[in-house]
């Protein structure tokens, strides 16, 4: 097998078994093992570390999804749109559902995403490090500025509000998807826009006002 072939094997079988198990149950010898590799230190050979491995993942996955949100991002722009709140939600929610993947063709890569993000040092925290993360990079740049008029703190936690919300309703949709109850895509991207916008807006209580 040409040794591109080989690392998009390893890729693709360790973002199911951190899917599955978590990326600290997984051992690299187990997942050379479980993509046929003979040789138990084909991850290692190919990867170097288990954190490589993660990123390998993550950019396998994002880098085409990255290019999509651009190319939408410039369709906003051009729209006139590219301030408004909720056709950047929409850039940012509708081309993961897209890859939800089906019964046949089950996608792993949100319930991957879902274990790897609170293991530390293992998410791209830096959006704008990278290139297949520039679209993610613009979209939260874009999303704060949309809600500059909430306090700074309350602001922090409505974007990681939204980020939770969309990765962990998504990837229970794609274990839903692969167990053949897949959701109505439309509904689904139409209702999580919705909830998402309305998060990112609500008005401060005073309760947390008093916590200021």
């Amino acid at each position: 097998m040409p040794a591109a072939d080989t690392r998009t094997r390893l890729i693709e079988v360790a973002e199911r078994l951190f899917a599955e198990r978590g990326v600290n149950a997984v051992s690299l010898r187990e997942i050379a093992a479980a993509a046929g590799q003979r040789n138990t230190s084909a991850v290692a050979y190919h990867f170097g570390t288990k954190e490589k491995l993660v990123t390998a993942i993550y950019r396998h996955r994002l880098a085409p999804t990255n290019e999509l949100q651009l190319r939408r991002l410039a369709e906003v722009d051009d729209r006139g749109r590219g301030k408004d709140l909720r056709a950047l939600v929409e850039v940012f929610v509708r081309p993961m559902i897209e890859r939800l993947g089906t019964p046949d063709r089950p996608s792993w890569f949100l319930r991957f995403v879902a274990n790897a993000l609170y293991v530390e040092k293992m998410a791209p925290y830096d959006l704008g490090a990278e290139d297949w993360t520039r679209a993610l990079d613009q979209l939260h740049t874009r999303i704060s500025a949309c809600i500059d008029e909430l306090p700074a703190p309350v602001r922090a936690h409505r974007l990681d509000f939204f980020v939770g919300l969309f990765l962990h309703t998504l990837a229970n949709h794609e274990r839903q998807v692969q167990a053949g109850r897949p959701a109505d895509a439309e509904l689904l991207a139409a209702d999580l826009v919705d909830a998402g916008v309305a998060m990112l807006t609500a008005p401060v209580s005073r309760a947390a006002r008093d916590h200021l």
